[in-house]
């Protein structure tokens, strides 16, 4: 099982370039062949002593509308190349009232089965130094997330569009940012879509995760 995660993440100078792509038919080589939409609830969650994020460990519970069962992830260093960001990843879905730390035992466990060794150790290295992570969550997220499923006809690649709007539960900040996950074929295909979308709508290249950019907002944030 792949437990990469290769996305191409960039921020649009006018957040309108969001709905053009979400209505879209072509980008470039690329055809939209389906699309969606989600309300999430992303709670992340830590330790006491903040192990996991001195780690650089991302740990998350993502509850979506209409969905009974959670998502569970952790999500290791990312290694970024331009706005290509490659890092492991592991999911579960898992009862949204589960015992963070139960959740976090689990994904370990599959992180060690699935051959994502250096992620599984991060883990276990903070939880080691840090206990186990907090009943509660260190900062919640809602974003209104639009899906485009784009396939390129005569090559093998498949690219999940995702156009996120977020906003921090308690705090006056929103972030946009156009994300594109490949799927299926080689990262050619993240830069056929960087190319498209750079020609409808000035971008620029996402400086570090959504969660990290929050993190610092409630760092610094007096309110």
């Amino acid at each position: 099982m792949d437990t990469l995660e290769r996305e191409l993440k960039l921020v649009p100078e006018n957040e309108a370039l969001l709905d053009e792509l979400a209505q879209m038919e072509r980008l470039g080589p690329f055809v939209a062949r389906g699309r969606g939409r989600e309300l999430q609830h992303n709670s992340f969650f830590d330790t006491a002593n903040h192990a996991l994020r001195e780690a650089r460990v991302g740990f998350r519970r993502r509850s979506i509308e209409g969905q009974k069962l959670a998502v569970w992830t952790i999500k290791g260093d990312a290694r970024q190349i331009g706005a290509v960001a490659s890092r492991s990843e592991i999911e579960l879905q898992l009862d949204s009232d589960m015992a963070p730390a139960l959740a976090l035992s689990a994904l370990h466990e599959a992180a060690a089965s699935r051959g994502a060794g250096a992620l599984a150790k991060a883990v276990a290295d903070a939880l080691k130094s840090g206990g186990p992570p907090l009943a509660k969550p260190i900062l919640e997220t809602r974003t209104d997330r639009r899906i485009v499923n784009l396939e390129a006809p005569g090559r093998d690649w498949q690219v999940e569009l995702a156009l996120d709007r977020m906003e921090v539960v308690g705090h006056a900040y929103r972030d946009v940012e156009i994300e594109a996950e490949l799927k299926r074929g080689d990262e050619a295909a993240l830069s056929a879509v960087e190319s498209a979308i750079a020609a409808m709508g000035q971008v620029r290249e996402s400086q570090g995760s959504k969660l990290a950019r929050a993190q610092a907002h409630a760092d610094s944030c007096t309110c």
